[in-house]
């Protein structure tokens, strides 16, 4: 069975990167404090376990994206790290053309090719290699620190954080990928760094910080200040680290304030906020400093104090938040490929990743030209990965786990889905090592079928 194992393991595959979806969220706030963690070893009753890959790293990693089996991550040293393999194996990438050390605060990519990291003293990054080689780029003639980075495009992005000796706002636009960085002015007043970003398209998207939450839609020629429709604190003062919206209506915020509303929500677009208790609230030390939603309902939101870590989820909204992981380690963002995997960048170099038990997620936009499905990836795994499968035309469909001997052991699909291009994902928690096979099924009838590897 070894030997079978090493064989198959040594096959590769190709992805592909499916279209990018309309909603994207963008969150690499800055981490008022940084530390490091222990692992965690538990999870919320009846839903998948988290679980850690080990990045080339020890430092505290502040942002994380990946697309299909490539991942990248910016952390609190002179760098960033990589993986081409779904997270098993990472390469460290180290910016040592400069006299000084700073913090890199954000990542974004547009492809698997072509992406930015930003971070302190206004650097400025771009590669267009996968991460391997990263050219230095020419931010405004200000000083500051930019602590997330967001691209629509190869042309437009933003880049937030803070600038002078008060820590007033700071957004820089470019039009042409970075060759050139402007400074566009949403407020005038002192201490109001910025943390997060949520874009709905080109020209709608909010930004948010301390005591500031605005929104523009002309593409950030204009902003509306929203921060008056947020409860206001005992001694009028709110870090907001986090917007993360699933349509123009519905939207949430993760903060930190003396008052302990860490988690906020609107159902109005941003006119009012309310409180959403959760179990980190009752903690000394509460902020949020991510909150990603995947679907109205289904959401998960990290904490990180050097005192305290979790991560949180909930099933209908934020009306009950659960303690899905609780630690000392220090969560810090979160990000998610194709709403199938939620990945969490922690402490120590750590990346946190999870199944998201939904069933199947895509779109029926695509028409293949036949049934199929693709390897899953990473694989081997231990103990999530992701199928993905393509239904050339409208069936009842279902993708089902056999072990060697032909007992199924999950389905994992069951539904009745119209053409297009689709991802599940598996949670091998609770199967033994070794090489199990997947069949796409259509109106009943066998189109295909893979073997994939856990190993534990």
């Amino acid at each position: 069975m070894k030997q079978l194992i090493l064989i198959i393991a040594l096959v590769a595959c190709v992805q592909t990167v499916p279209a990018q979806k309309n909603y994207i969220h963008i969150q690499d706030a800055n981490y008022f404090i940084h530390s490091y963690g222990d692992p965690v070893t538990s999870s919320s009753e009846g839903f998948p376990l988290w679980n850690s890959y080990q990045t080339s790293t020890t430092n505290q990693i502040t942002s994380v994206q990946f697309i299909s089996y490539m991942g990248w991550a910016s952390h609190t040293g002179m760098g960033l790290v990589l993986t081409s393999n779904g997270g098993y194996n990472w390469t460290s990438v180290s910016f040592n053309d400069t006299t000084f050390t700073t913090t890199y605060n954000g990542v974004y990519f547009i492809n698997h090719f072509t992406g930015w990291t930003v971070g302190g003293a206004l650097q400025i990054r771009k590669t267009t290699n996968r991460g391997v080689n990263w050219v230095r780029q020419v931010p405004p003639p200000i000083a500051g620190v930019l602590n997330s980075v967001y691209f629509f495009d190869a042309n437009t992005g933003y880049a937030i954080g803070r600038q002078g000796m008060y820590y007033n706002s700071c957004i820089i636009k470019t039009t042409n990928g970075g060759v050139n960085w402007t400074e566009v002015i949403a407020s005038t007043s002192t201490e109001n760094e910025l943390s997060g970003q949520y874009w709905f398209n080109s020209s709608t998207g909010w930004i948010c910080g301390k005591n500031f939450l605005m929104k523009t839609t002309n593409g950030a020629s204009n902003f509306t200040n929203y921060f008056a429709g947020i409860p206001p604190t005992s001694n009028n003062a709110n870090a907001l680290l986090c917007v993360n919206f699933q349509n123009p209506l519905t939207g949430w915020i993760g903060a930190s304030n003396l008052d302990k509303k860490n988690i906020y929500k609107t159902t109005n677009g941003g006119l009012n906020w309310f409180f959403q208790d959760n179990p980190v609230a009752q903690n000394t030390y509460v902020q949020i400093n991510d909150i990603l939603f995947t679907d109205p309902d289904w959401g998960y939101a990290a904490h990180g104090t050097p005192y305290s870590g979790a991560i949180l989820f909930t099933t209908n909204g934020g009306l009950n938040w659960t303690l899905d992981e609780g630690t000392s380690t220090w969560f810090d963002c979160l990000n998610s490929y194709n709403d199938a995997i939620v990945y969490c960048g922690a402490g120590a170099g750590k990346v946190w990743y999870c199944p998201i038990p939904d069933g199947v997620n895509g779109t029926g936009t695509d028409k293949p030209d036949k049934f199929r499905l693709h390897q899953n990836y990473p694989n081997p795994f231990n103990p999530s990965s992701v199928i993905r499968f393509e239904i050339q035309e409208t069936s009842d469909v279902r993708v089902s786990v056999y072990d060697i001997e032909g007992k199924e052991m999950k389905t994992l699909v069951n539904s009745r889905l119209k053409a297009g291009v689709y991802e599940t994902a598996i949670n091998g928690s609770g199967l033994s090592s070794g090489v199990y096979i997947y069949v796409l099924f259509a109106d009943g009838k066998r189109m295909d079928s893979r073997k994939m590897i856990l190993m534990k």
